[in-house]
């Protein structure tokens, strides 16, 4: 049984353990969703097994559970190396943001990483292909039920108000520029 650390609904540390599929209401743990997207600004996704459980054949972010004693950073860096099999540093994740669902909060990291395909090992009993997508052809696989929402929105918020911009006040309102390169 993995054990996660307990958190209030104000995502506060409860000094307390629980199997992750334990919880009770009120109850939450930390999950860690890592976003990677390449200076084409494409994003990697990977697509779930056709025998999963859980969204067969889904293309999502790369995410998972915050073990107990470990950080969200901490586990953005495991959940990459363990299904896709890339090594990323502290400093090559950028926190995003958080949200609450129902019984955790997403964690969700940015990396700008350029990754060939081939040099990626992909998590055999979790994952069954790896590809990268602009952001748009995401945004229609989640509206064809190809592609997994969480964490998304905030990725998406991340990325039209804050990447690769600057803001600068124009007719005394701040304005999201995009960064010369």
């Amino acid at each position: 049984m993995e054990l996660v650390d307990v958190y209030n609904n104000k995502h506060e540390l409860m000094n307390y353990t629980k199997g992750r599929k334990e919880l009770e209401n009120g109850e939450y743990r930390i999950s860690s969703f890592i976003w990677v997207i390449n200076d084409k600004e494409k994003i990697l996704l990977s697509q779930r097994l056709a025998t999963s459980k859980k969204m067969p054949n889904m293309w999502g972010t790369t995410a998972g559970g915050v073990k107990s004693g470990e950080t969200s950073l901490e586990a953005a860096i495991r959940e990459i190396k363990e299904e896709l099999g890339i090594d990323i540093q502290k400093n090559d994740l950028e926190f995003i943001g958080s949200n609450k669902r129902i019984k955790d909060f997403v964690e969700v990291w940015l990396c700008k990483k350029n990754i060939s395909l081939e040099e990626l090992t992909l998590q055999v009993d979790e994952v069954q292909d790896a590809k990268w997508f602009s952001i748009e052809e995401f945004e229609k696989m989640i509206k064809n039920d190809e592609g997994i929402n969480s964490g998304f929105e905030i990725f998406k918020m991340y990325y039209d108000n804050f990447y690769n911009r600057h803001y600068e006040l124009i007719n005394g309102k701040p304005v999201a520029v995009k960064n010369e390169n």
